[in-house]
C-alpha cells in the first residue's frame, strides 16, 4: 500500500457531521487546512452545504488547499417507496457536482429518515423487496457520471447488523465501503466482513472502535450519538476494530482505493487551534505509518 497516495480524510473526524443536534460545527477553512498539515491530500465531501455545493467554487475551496475530493456520504432514504423519487433526484444532483470534480466514490448509506442515526427501520421482507429496485437505480446513477457506488454500513440505518451485510453480500452484487468502526457497532467482525466482501471492497473508511461502547448500543442501554459523545471512537490501533489486521488483508490482496481516516467525533465547542480533533488524527496517521 502507498499511504501517501491512499490516505484520505473526512469533515466528520473534526466533528462535522449531517445528523440532527450533531454538535458544534467547525468551519470549513480551519478543517481543510488542518487536513493539509496533518498530510492528507484528499477528502469526502462532508454534509450537504458544508462545502460549496457548486462545482466550480468548489474546486476553488479544494485547490486553495491542496485537496483532491474523494468521494461523499450521501444519506438517502431507500427503502420506503414513496421517497424513492426524492432519493434519485439528491443522488443525481450529488453525482453530477462528484463527477465534475472526478471524486470517483459515490459513498451510500441507507437511514430510516434524514438525519437520525439513533434508531432504525427493521430490515424485513418489504424493505428488501423495495432495495431490490433502489440499489439498483442508484448504482445505475452513479455509472452514467462515471462514479464507483459503494454502500456504506453504518449504525442507524438499514445496513447496520450482520444479517443486514448478509442480504448485502449474498443476495445483491452491491459493492462495499468497508467501515471498520460501523461494522463493529453493528455487532460484526470488521477482518471478516473485508475478507467476505474481497475484491468488492472499493472503498475503505477506517476508525477504531471501543466495542463495550458499541454492545450497550446493540442491547439498548444507550445510543449511538451518546456514545459517540462519551468517546466510542478512538484513535486507531485503540480500539476493538482490527485495524492491523484489516489493512494487512487490504494489503494482501492489492486493495488501490483511498483508506479515509473517519474518527466520528462530537464537540461541544470549537476547540483551541492546533488543539481537538487534529490530535487523534495525527495519532492515527501515525499507526498507519508504523503498519505499513
Amino acid at each position: 500500500m502507498d499511504l501517501k497516495k491512499q490516505l484520505a480524510g473526512a469533515p466528520i473526524s473534526w466533528g462535522v457531521c449531517e445528523a440532527n443536534g450533531w454538535g458544534y460545527q467547525i468551519e470549513a477553512d480551519r478543517v481543510l487546512t488542518e487536513m493539509r498539515e496533518c498530510g492528507i491530500t484528499a477528502t469526502e465531501l462532508g454534509p450537504d452545504g458544508y462545502l460549496p455545493q457548486n462545482a466550480k467554487e468548489l474546486a476553488r475551496v479544494l485547490d486553495g488547499h491542496g485537496l483532491d475530493l474523494c468521494g461523499a456520504f450521501v444519506p438517502i432514504v431507500l427503502h420506503k417507496k414513496d421517497r424513492l423519487k426524492a432519493s434519485y433526484e439528491r443522488a443525481r444532483r450529488q453525482a453530477e457536482v462528484l463527477a465534475k470534480l472526478n471524486a470517483g466514490n459515490f459513498v451510500l448509506a441507507t437511514p430510516a429518515e434524514d438525519g437520525d442515526y439513533d434508531s432504525r427501520d427493521p430490515m424485513d421482507a418489504e424493505a428488501k423487496a423495495v432495495f431490490s429496485e433502489s440499489l439498483p437505480m442508484i448504482t445505475e446513477i452513479a455509472k452514467e457520471f462515471g462514479l464507483e457506488m459503494v454502500l456504506h454500513p453504518h449504525a442507524g440505518t438499514m445496513f447496520e447488523t450482520p444479517n443486514d451485510l448478509d442480504f448485502l453480500l449474498n443476495e445483491t452484487d452491491i459493492n462495499l465501503c468497508l467501515d471498520t468502526g460501523h461494522i463493529v457497532v453493528g455487532g460484526g467482525n470488521p477482518l471478516d466482513i473485508a475478507k467476505r466482501a474481497g475484491s468488492r471492497v472499493k472503498h475503505v473508511h477506517l476508525k477504531d472502535c471501543d466495542a463495550a461502547a458499541a454492545a450497550r448500543i446493540q442491547n439498548r442501554t444507550s445510543t449511538y450519538s451518546t456514545e459517540v459523545k462519551n468517546g466510542m471512537y478512538k484513535p486507531l490501533g485503540q480500539g476493538d476494530a482490527q485495524i492491523s489486521e484489516v489493512i494487512r488483508f487490504l494489503d494482501g490482496i492489492n486493495y488501490e482505493g483511498k483508506l479515509v481516516l473517519e474518527q466520528d467525533v462530537m464537540l461541544d465547542q470549537a476547540p483551541a487551534v492546533g488543539a481537538g480533533p487534529i490530535s487523534a488524527v495525527r495519532e492515527s496517521i501515525d499507526f498507519l505509518k508504523s503498519i505499513l
